[in-house]
């Protein structure tokens, strides 16, 4: 098998949940941890928009028994993965995984018919940062095939009303995500700042948005991912599931 088509088998919640991933190209990173953590259970029907090979989904599944979800993926490869790793984890009655472009499945998808909605995008802006040169790096980390604009629209649409939106984002677009959402009727419900360590500045911005339904904003306190000598927090390792602090996803 070739360097670039190797692929890894790596373990979420301390091997409850198997992953099947690129060895080399479009790996997890923690954000889908961080996402899955924050957003809060029952989960109902959901919707992942740019799945990957399933770790949001996979979590989300793991900590809510009763739910069901759709994952939508653009590149072959990872949606490939993400139906692997589904049916290795028994999930197969409880998620679909659609391979193609989300903005062309509306019809498909269905209007207003999601409880909820998460997504950890693209999320570098090609003027930001120039992309990987390996493609299907670029295209998970990168606006190529899938703006902020778009996915927030997609997910109004998806989403029935009353039902939650929910994201991970680096937080210096934190300002441009807010102002999408509130263009489109969802309402910023909860916010959580994360922070890489203790006193530095934050790095990504969870929010959860509503359509519909207008509630006071909760604003989290900071989520803060490393402990001064590097280990995870002890929140993070128990989102992570592992009491000992080790990134379980190679």
């Amino acid at each position: 098998m070739a360097d670039e088509d190797a692929v890894t088998a790596d373990a979420l919640l301390k091997g409850r949940v198997r992953l099947y991933q690129p060895a080399r190209g479009a790996r997890m990173s923690l954000d889908p941890v961080l996402l899955a953590g924050f957003v809060a259970p029952p989960f109902g029907r959901f919707l992942d928009i740019g799945c990957g090979t399933g770790p949001l989904s996979f979590l989300l599944l793991a900590r809510d028994p009763a739910a069901t979800g759709v994952g939508v993926e653009l590149q072959s490869r990872l949606a490939t993965l993400a139906v692997r790793g589904r049916d290795e984890n028994g999930w197969a009655a409880r998620l679909e995984i659609i391979e193609g472009d989300v903005r062309a499945l509306g019809d498909r998808l269905g209007d207003a018919s999601f409880d909820l909605v998460v997504t950890n995008p693209p999320y570098r802006t090609l003027d930001s940062s120039p992309p990987s040169p390996n493609r299907e790096r670029a295209l998970a980390h990168h606006e190529i095939a899938l703006r902020l604009s778009e996915w927030v629209a997609l997910a109004t649409r998806a989403v029935r009303p009353g039902g939650r939106v929910a994201a991970v984002l680096p937080a210096q677009r934190s300002g441009e995500l807010i102002e999408a959402l509130a263009a489109n009727g969802l309402l910023p419900a909860r916010t959580r700042n994360v922070h890489p360590r203790a006193n530095a500045p934050a790095s990504r911005l969870l929010v959860e948005a509503r359509l519909g339904l207008e509630a006071p904003l909760v604003i989290e306190p900071p989520l803060v991912v490393h402990e001064p000598g590097g280990a995870f927090t002890p929140e993070v390792r128990e989102m992570l599931g592992d009491s000992e602090g080790r990134s379980e996803t190679g």
